[in-house]
Order: C-alpha cells, then sequence, then structure tokens
C-alpha cells in the first residue's frame, strides 16, 4: 500500500492497524517512496497488540517496579526534607525572594 505524506499524517493510527495486520505501507513524499513501514522483526509491538486485544490493560503498567525500588527509613525525616529545600532555595535556577 503507498499514501502520501499528508494522509499518513492524518492517518498514521490507522496505518500502524494496516502494518500490525502484516501488510507493508510505503509513505510518499513528491510521489516517490520515502519511508516503509512495516512490522519490527522481532516484533516488538507485542505489549501494544496485547493492551488492544485487551489480553492486558494499561492498568497493568502502574505498580510494574513493586519491590524492585527501596526507599531508606530517613525518607521523609526532617533532616532530608531541611536538605532537600536547601538545595531549592540555594539553586541557580530559582532567584532570590526579594525582601518585602
Amino acid at each position: 500500500m503507498r499514501v502520501s505524506l499528508q494522509y499518513a499524517e492524518t492517518h498514521l493510527a490507522d496505518l500502524l492497524d494496516v502494518v500490525d495486520a502484516g501488510e507493508t505501507v510505503e509513505i510518499a513524499r513528491l510521489d516517490k517512496p520515502s519511508v516503509v513501514l512495516q512490522v519490527h522483526p522481532e516484533d516488538s509491538m507485542t505489549e501494544a497488540k496485547a493492551w488492544k486485544s485487551g489480553e492486558r490493560s494499561r492498568g497493568e503498567l502502574f505498580g510494574a517496579l513493586k519491590d524492585q525500588i527501596v526507599l531508606g527509613d530517613e525518607w521523609d525525616s526532617p533532616q532530608t526534607n531541611a536538605e532537600i529545600a536547601a538545595l531549592f532555595e540555594q539553586s541557580t535556577l530559582f532567584p532570590e525572594r526579594s525582601a518585602e
């Protein structure tokens, strides 16, 4: 299938569905083939296909790193909070507040 660049810009999602179905799509610029869309050889779209088919929900993405990120006991201590506040107050990104 060959489509114009303008068509591809407005119908990219539909073209990706065509590619997922196994067809190759050529995008032409000035009536000359410029880009070819095709399924990746390693089929990296497996996850997207599973979401689209309803086998997985996007909600499963949340919590994906559960038990892999560990916060120390001091993560919310007064000392840690003071250090974070000092980093903001001393940052060159934030101008000093004018005295009122």
